[in-house]
């Protein structure tokens, strides 16, 4: 590469951190096909660490590594031809500068399971070494025996304690995968993290993935962590490793149907969304707390204790009402907490219907309200304006009976004076009055 020259100046940017899995599957089927260089150069790269400046040189690795110039580039080729290493050129006013991407290796597992790269590789290893290292993958996937491992979320539901809404420590030096992938859990759907778990029930990512929407609704609405989600997938997983959406729904429905049965005893190992029940009598600020309730609790959990704080609970109706609100994924669930906030304690509807849901959704989106803040200015807004409406009708109405009465005239007639009439006048007068009346008896005999 005639443009490329020891003294030139990259960087290194990962796309994930390397940890001794990735370290594993590299030594055991990437090095046979990339070579010692290759090799030693990943391993370099990816404990050097990344850089905001363009601060490394090239002459530096190249001494570290006792590698001349052309052995890099050909060790560097390899690295970008399996997938491992992406570089980009970047030439500025100061010369030309380079960025290294570094992507961890597949697994070893995921290495076999593909026909080119597992012809590739026994083609470097040979018939022999090739079947030993497939028959040692396969004797590691399958442990003769019963599991009997207890999982993370088997420690949680034994252990009753208060979920904290904020990590002691904002950021911190070691970064530890499974705080990691637990913290990402509660956000967003984490299909490494269920991949993970359900490793042994051999459902593929790409089975998650393609369910991975509809996964999502269910967690957002009936408020489940993704280990929570993981345990019902495997009690509804079908015989050939599929996800079963019907049976994950129904299981879902009826446990939320158990959930409202009323209990004698106090439940101790309540959630932290269940614990807090929305009510208006707060001594602090009510909206606040309105706000903070709505933002942590999951739109059937709200909806429900709203519900049971007047000895009531959610119908069939409802819960398939919400789960079709909640697939249209118009609003978020605060938003749609705050509309049942709404309809349930403000308006004091005891049920609730898929058409009146539609219509708020509907409106509210249009509005652009995207959290509970937003929600419940919004919902000022309008009281505020209901309420000026209904304000100035009786004002008016008032305003009308309340008039001073307008002062009348007597009218000019009763100022004329009449004169007197002659006797003959008189009977001359009535003589005509009298010919008239007999010629309308003449005409229309009913008058008589």
């Amino acid at each position: 590469m005639a443009d490329f020259s020891n003294q030139q100046r990259y960087r290194l940017v990962y796309d994930e951190l390397i940890d001794m899995t990735s370290v594993r599957s590299l030594t055991k089927v990437y090095l046979p096909i990339i070579g010692r260089d290759a090799y030693t150069l990943y391993l370099a790269w990816a404990t050097m660490g990344e850089t905001p400046e363009h601060k490394y040189r090239h002459v530096d690795i190249l001494d570290q590594l006792a590698m001349n110039q052309n052995s890099f580039l050909i060790a560097r080729n390899k690295l970008e031809a399996m997938g491992l290493v992406k570089t980009f050129k970047q030439t500025t006013t100061f010369g030309t500068q380079w960025v290294y991407q570094i992507f961890p290796p597949m697994t070893t597992h995921a290495f076999l399971s593909d026909v080119l790269l597992s012809s590739l590789l026994a083609h470097y290893l040979g018939d022999e070494l090739f079947n030993d290292l497939v028959s040692d993958e396969k004797r590691e996937a399958h442990i003769p025996g019963e599991d009997v491992s207890k999982t993370f979320f088997d420690l949680v539901g034994q252990e009753s304690f208060i979920k904290r809404n904020h990590a002691p420590l904002s950021e911190t030096d070691e970064k530890s995968t499974l705080p990691m992938n637990i913290r990402k859990a509660t956000k967003s759907l984490d299909i490494n993290l269920i991949a993970d778990m359900l490793q042994s029930y051999n459902i593929k990512p790409n089975v998650l993935q393609k369910n991975e929407v509809d996964l999502m609704v269910y967690k957002t609405l009936y408020g489940l962590s993704d280990l929570e989600l993981v345990r019902v997938i495997q009690a509804t997983t079908t015989p050939n490793q599929q996800i079963n959406l019907p049976a994950i729904k129904q299981r879902l429905s009826d446990n939320f149907k158990q959930s409202q049965v009323p209990q004698v005893k106090i439940d101790n190992n309540k959630t932290d969304n269940q614990a807090q029940k929305p009510t208006t009598n707060s001594t602090s600020d009510p909206a606040s707390k309105i706000i903070q309730i709505a933002q942590t609790t999951s739109p059937l959990v709200f909806l429900k204790n709203l519900r049971q704080a007047n000895n009531g609970f959610v119908a069939d109706n409802e819960v398939k009402a919400l789960a079709d609100i909640a697939e249209m994924r118009r609003v978020t669930p605060e938003v749609l907490n705050i509309i049942l906030y709404e309809l349930t304690v403000v308006e004091k509807r005891t049920t609730i219907n898929k058409t009146i849901l539609q219509t708020l959704v509907n409106d509210w989106s249009q509005h652009k309200v995207t959290d509970a803040v937003s929600a419940l200015q919004y919902l000022q807004k309008r009281h505020q304006k209901q309420q000026s409406q209904t304000t100035q009708r009786p004002n008016r109405k008032w305003s009308n009976t309340n008039k001073a009465p307008k002062q009348e005239t007597r009218p000019d007639w009763e100022n004329q004076h009449g004169t007197s009439v002659s006797q003959e006048d008189a009977k001359s007068a009535r003589s005509a009055l009298d010919a008239i009346r007999a010629r309308r008896g003449q005409n229309n005999p009913k008058e008589k």
